[in-house]
């Protein structure tokens, strides 16, 4: 029998790339969204043409997770706020999305026969305490020096959650009330522990993502989220930028169809990953600076992308890489497509006119 997965959030940039795999692994696949993100709807004639199915709803609301067709067997957890900003100016909103919103869809899942919830969740988990890690400025990027680092400062926890291989899994949620995380990351972190509890008290499989710096094709970026996309539709239609900070800090990068892959491996190997806590991202191969990734698309020719330097934002790091060694061990899975790859990806379906921006 044809398995059926729901993956809320499905017409998103995730969701897409994620409905279109699992279609192709011959799943049926549901695409349940409310839309609320603009220009979300514009993925709907991709998702229908590949034969996905789309089911409009919102996960603040359990009524319209309970009309969902089943049985079914796993949801991919996307559904939720993406952005700080938006946490910032409407916060009842972001925890209603991101921890209400998961908290029903565990909720539906233990009611209708527990099944797998994959969760993405996000480094914004992580405070602003990783910014105790010393930094030294290169002229277009920071780097961590860990010579430098004042263990009568940072944690323990802080110090062995950090290495030259990036944040693992146990770099500590919870900053003892001396760091921000934002809202977003506060309503992210209250969702992420959700999915542990009911692991452990209701035995739900579930699995939980840290997502670091996701991009690629469908993302529609915005300013506030999916930079990477924002920065090649700027480029390409001679629009200025903002730049919050320097440009300097770095985020490592990982390409929207090798998440696909690896949120399907997990469902597909359930028994293997159930409980688990992965950080995910491009890791320490696929690292980029706002400022590298600037003087690459200005390769491309044309006009220099015209920059704003302003304030830095609440709770930002400086520097975040995912170590992604946990997952690659698990489960074998590794990213394919290499941050410079992945830009021109983007910048040929501009430039070729495709319809996946």
């Amino acid at each position: 029998m044809q398995k059926t997965i729901v993956v809320t959030g499905g017409c998103g940039f995730i969701g897409t790339n994620i409905c279109l795999h699992a279609k192709e692994r011959g799943f049926r696949v549901v695409a349940f969204d409310s839309l609320n993100r603009p220009l979300s709807e514009e993925n709907l004639p991709i998702l229908k043409k590949a034969g996905i199915e789309i089911a409009r709803g919102d996960v603040r609301n359990p009524q319209d997770l309970e009309r969902l067709p089943g049985p079914i067997h796993g949801i991919i957890h996307l559904g939720a706020n993406p952005g700080i900003p938006w946490s910032i100016n409407w916060p009842i909103f972001d925890f209603t999305t991101n921890a209400l919103g998961t908290l029903n869809v565990l909720e539906f899942s233990r009611l209708n026969g527990k099944f797998p919830v994959i969760m993405a969740s996000t480094n914004k988990i992580y405070s602003e305490e990783i910014n105790l890690i010393p930094v030294k400025a290169q002229r277009k990027r920071y780097v961590w020096d860990f010579s430098k680092i004042n263990k009568k400062k940072v944690r323990p926890t802080v110090v062995s959650g950090i290495t030259k291989l990036g944040v693992n899994e146990d770099f500590p949620m919870d900053s003892a009330g001396r760091f921000p995380h934002s809202p977003y990351g506060a309503s992210k972190a209250t969702a992420d522990l959700y999915c542990q509890e009911y692991h452990h008290i209701y035995g739900i499989p579930t699995v939980i993502n840290r997502m670091s710096c996701i991009y690629g094709l469908y993302q529609k970026g915005v300013e506030d989220q999916g930079w990477t996309d924002w920065f090649v539709r700027a480029k390409f239609y001679n629009k200025p930028l903002n730049i919050y900070g320097d440009g300097k800090q770095v985020r490592d990068a990982l390409f929207g169809s090798d998440v696909a892959k690896l949120y399907i491996k997990e469902l597909e190997n359930i028994d293997r990953v159930r409980g688990h806590v992965f950080n995910v991202g491009g890791g320490v191969k696929n690292t980029i600076s706002l400022l590298e990734a600037i003087d690459h698309l200005n390769k491309k020719g044309g006009k220099p992308l015209k920059l704003t330097f302003k304030p830095w934002r609440p709770a930002d790091q400086k520097i975040y890489i995912s170590d992604i060694s946990k997952v690659e061990k698990i489960l074998g899975w590794k990213p394919r497509v290499g941050v410079f790859e992945g830009i021109d990806r983007i910048w040929d379906a501009y430039t070729n006119s495709t319809n996946v921006l």
